[in-house]
């Protein structure tokens, strides 16, 4: 239900108890920054001390995981969800760039996409929506909402009930002043300031927290976040996770082309032809360069 360094807090189906990974698991952690990721399920050996050791994790059936770039390893940032919810700042503008390796990321593992819009009570609505419109052209839930109002946050709740769902995001975006709404007994996590001129915020969520509502439902909390480094990503990946590039790259003369303008291109001809946005494009090869500097 949480982690933080080795400690985790596990939930054994009745109780909520501190574990720690055992020296066997460590050894085998390979190139991971952390060995157990908030969702995974594991086995327990629990010991007199009312603690545990976790032994072994079980196979994962998804997980979200960035690149670490001053190290190069894999940090897990949560696993077995189902839906992935990515949030953006409404103020002072969405951060579509961080949003397009978020959803590349949950094509990728076989995550839903959903996009929380926030702070829509500070914003320029129409500017907002011409970001957001390549996004809902392509079909992805959008839900506009107030952390701090509460607007929209039931259509959200409805659209995600009984699913596990990583919210993940930017650092001060207003992922923890959420939780802090749904889960008010819980107020004592702090929420960070935001500078005025960028909208950026401070990191005030150290670890992965999950929290789960009467339905069922279960929120997870991450850490904001700066960046997110693509982890084990291949070109294919990155083209896969631009639905409209994809499609259009379906009608290229050769089929490993990666739309740099090869002959017979057909996405260069949506691009000129105004079906793919130029912005969308520019984000696909940043991606696709950061895939194969990395390969």
């Amino acid at each position: 239900m949480r982690t933080m360094g080795k400690q985790h807090m596990v939930w054994d189906g009745t109780k909520i108890m501190p574990a720690f990974p055992a020296g066997r698991l460590e050894l085998e952690g390979g190139r991971s920054r952390n060995l157990v990721a908030v969702g995974d399920r594991v086995l327990l050996r629990p010991d007199s001390g009312g603690t545990a050791l976790i032994e072994a994790v079980l196979p994962r059936a998804n997980k979200i995981s960035r690149r670490l770039t001053f190290t190069g390893v894999e940090h897990v940032v949560a696993s077995n969800v189902d839906v992935m919810a990515v949030m953006l700042s409404a103020w002072p503008r969405p951060n579509t760039g961080l949003l397009d390796r978020y959803l590349v990321e949950a094509h990728a593992s076989d995550i839903v996409p959903v996009i929380l819009v926030n702070k829509m009570d500070l914003a320029e609505k129409p500017a907002v929506e011409s970001e957001l419109s390549p996004y809902a052209a392509l079909g992805y839930p959008i839900h506009r909402m107030s952390a701090q109002t509460g607007e929209g946050i039931e259509g959200f709740l409805s659209d995600v009930s009984g699913k596990w769902v990583a919210i993940v995001g930017h650092s001060g975006v207003g992922k923890t002043t959420l939780l802090n709404t749904l889960f008010p007994s819980h107020q004592a996590r702090a929420v960070g300031d935001v500078n005025p001129a960028t909208g950026k915020g401070r990191h005030t969520t150290t670890s992965a927290v999950a929290h789960r509502l009467q339905d069922g439902t279960v929120l997870i909390d991450t850490a904001g976040i700066r960046g997110f480094a693509l982890w084990g990503m291949d070109w294919r990946c990155v083209e896969s996770g631009f639905l409209e590039i994809h499609e259009a790259g379906e009608g290229c003369r050769y089929p490993d082309c990666r739309h740099r303008g090869e002959p017979g291109c057909s996405v260069g001809t949506a691009v000129s032809g105004g079906r793919i946005t130029e912005r969308r494009f520019e984000s696909y090869l940043i991606l696709l360069d950061e895939a194969e500097s990395v390969a």
